[in-house]
């Protein structure tokens, strides 16, 4: 079986069109500011892909330039703004500046990336606002091709805050058995070989074949990686795929990502 996001990520972008509507319709104007203070050519082609996706679906989109002198102050500034409703720091933040210390001071209401302090850590207590899309996005798709997940073996290949930690809370939520894998664990093969349920963020291209696999698993492909102008996954998806159930890339998790952070916009919006 292939795990196809893109249909998904359409459902999600279609019942945020019309939850954009009927809050136009009561005035409102879905808002996001992100929040920019460097000229990074990777940090532009996703801001690109941001505005895209917030012109197709009604959202009010602009960038606020900003530096180490004046982010905290800005990020003050759009919280307080009623007609702001998502805010999200660019990376890379300007140097010499504590990226927890801005994190902090955003609202969690208005964190619509799941990255501050409070969320990630009510993700602990089941509770947070909103949680790193890419971990949301890899659960939803879980759930929307019915891969069982309550007493599963899942192993995770990637400990960061978007990706690896709030996943692994996440399906603990859920009943899963969770294995969270790192560069430094030993006998890396044997975790992922055992796994009912494989998920891999690392960035190595095509690392992840069929030896990695064991058959009938459910193998998860966060990794975005760009090979002579072409984007693939951590997982060599020819290979496993004639062993195992994975999702694409592109198409996969990234189609899901894109899709829940219009969605937060929108809840935002509308009081969460």
């Amino acid at each position: 079986m292939i795990l196809d996001g893109a249909v998904l990520g359409n459902e999600i972008k279609k019942e945020v069109q019309k939850e954009v509507e009927h809050l136009k319709s009561k005035g409102i104007i879905p808002a996001l500011r992100c929040l920019v203070s460097s000229d990074d050519k990777s940090t532009r082609v996703y801001l690109n892909s941001i505005k895209r996706n917030c012109d197709k679906l009604g959202i009010n989109y602009a960038e606020v330039e900003t530096d180490s002198k004046n982010i905290i102050k800005d990020v003050k500034t759009l919280n307080e703004d009623d007609k702001v409703h998502g805010v999200m720091l660019m990376h890379p933040v300007p140097k010499g500046v504590d990226e927890i210390s801005v994190l902090s001071t955003l609202d969690p209401k208005k964190d619509v990336e799941g990255r501050t302090p409070e969320n990630l850590g009510k993700i602990l207590l089941n509770a947070p606002f909103f949680v790193p899309c890419t971990a949301q996005a890899v659960v939803e798709l879980l759930e929307y091709h019915n891969v069982p997940l309550k007493g599963a073996n899942v192993t995770i290949v990637g400990r960061s805050t978007t990706v690896g930690k709030p996943l692994s809370l996440l399906l603990m939520s859920r009943n899963a058995t969770v294995t969270v894998c790192h560069s430094k664990t030993q006998n890396l093969i044997e975790k992922t070989k055992h796994a009912d349920v494989l998920v891999v963020a690392i960035g190595k291209p095509k690392m992840f074949d069929e030896k990695w696999v064991k058959k009938g698993a459910v193998v998860i492909d966060v990794g975005i990686n760009v090979v002579n102008g072409k984007v693939i996954g951590d997982v060599d998806f020819d290979s496993v795929s004639k062993k195992a159930s994975v999702s694409k890339v592109p198409g996969g998790v990234g189609s899901i990502t894109n899709a829940v952070l219009m969605r937060n916009i929108v809840r935002s919006a509308r009081g969460i």
